[in-house]
């Protein structure tokens, strides 16, 4: 018994508005070797940054898309947003090269390490060692004159990093990478 793959063609309209050039239809055989260039994974994408509104609704009802708030510790308390991407040059790909990714997570990575900022809490932290890590200076200041508060606050500023209710000052997430 022979059977025969049913090749399907779906027609495409390229928006004119995120490529720069004419729209253009054609047909799209999915079973053909391109890919559509918004199936890409992120690997092969030059993505922008999330927008940051700064918790202002109306400049993101009109640009559509963007950040009202960064950060958060839960994946419920994290806003997601869209990204426009563009696929890189050497790539080929089907349809607009220019598109607007969904689904990126409106967080915020400095320079702020948990594992060394514990361990400055631990070694170093009756000096305000960690709170001037994270950016609290005058916190800092105070832990270090009264020597972590005869370490009582030192104590404490261990305990309320370990259950991540001492961040960084400027809003940003842990960075995950070292």
């Amino acid at each position: 018994m022979q059977t025969t793959a049913v090749q399907s063609v779906v027609p495409i309209t390229s928006p004119s508005s995120l490529t720069g050039s004419a729209a253009v239809s054609s047909d799209f055989n999915p079973l053909g070797p391109m890919v559509m260039c918004s199936f890409l994974p992120r690997d092969f994408l030059e993505c922008k940054d999330p927008i940051d509104h700064d918790n202002n609704n109306t400049a993101r009802a009109v640009k559509g898309y963007g950040c009202l708030r960064f950060g958060g510790s839960t994946y419920e308390e994290v806003e997601h947003t869209e990204v426009l991407c563009t696929v890189f040059s050497d790539i080929d790909c089907y349809g607009p090269r220019t598109f607007l990714r969904d689904g990126v997570p409106c967080v915020r990575y400095t320079d702020h390490y948990f594992v060394t900022t514990l361990i400055y809490s631990i070694l170093l932290g009756f000096l305000g060692m960690d709170r001037f890590c994270l950016g609290q200076t005058g916190t800092a200041v105070g832990k270090l004159l009264t020597l972590g508060g005869v370490g009582v606050w030192w104590v404490i500023d261990v305990i309320l990093l370990i259950t991540n209710n001492l961040l960084p000052e400027d809003g940003s997430n842990w960075n995950p990478y070292i």
